[in-house]
């Protein structure tokens, strides 16, 4: 007769193995809470001719994509400069009035 303390032991060792089992094949078919969430999204990756990633063109695409956001926030820049811009606030009910700030502070 196998005593208690060496029952308990096998059951442990069971529920372990059966939990191992269950992370081995979440990774396995990607599918399920141990996901990593970098990978969740489809990567897109310019390759070259065999396959492989073309680091240099995935420079070259990030620079061309740098360029266009700079340029947007030039012009965001140029707009707010410039004064052509209207902002206009809205007070929310129950909120204190703030004290108006000089330009400049």
């Amino acid at each position: 007769m196998i005593s208690r303390d060496l029952r308990a032991i096998a059951h442990g060792l069971v529920l372990v193995s059966a939990v191992l089992a269950l992370i081995a094949a979440a990774l396995w078919f990607r599918t399920g809470p141990l996901e990593p969430q970098a990978s969740a999204a489809p990567n897109t990756i310019s390759t070259g001719a065999g396959g492989v990633p073309d680091s240099g063109r995935q420079r070259i695409e990030m620079i061309e994509q740098l360029k266009a956001l700079n340029s947007r926030l030039a012009d965001v820049e140029r707009g707010l400069r410039s004064g052509t811009f209207v902002i206009q606030t809205a007070e929310q009910k129950g909120a204190a009035k703030a004290e108006p700030k000089e330009a400049g502070q």
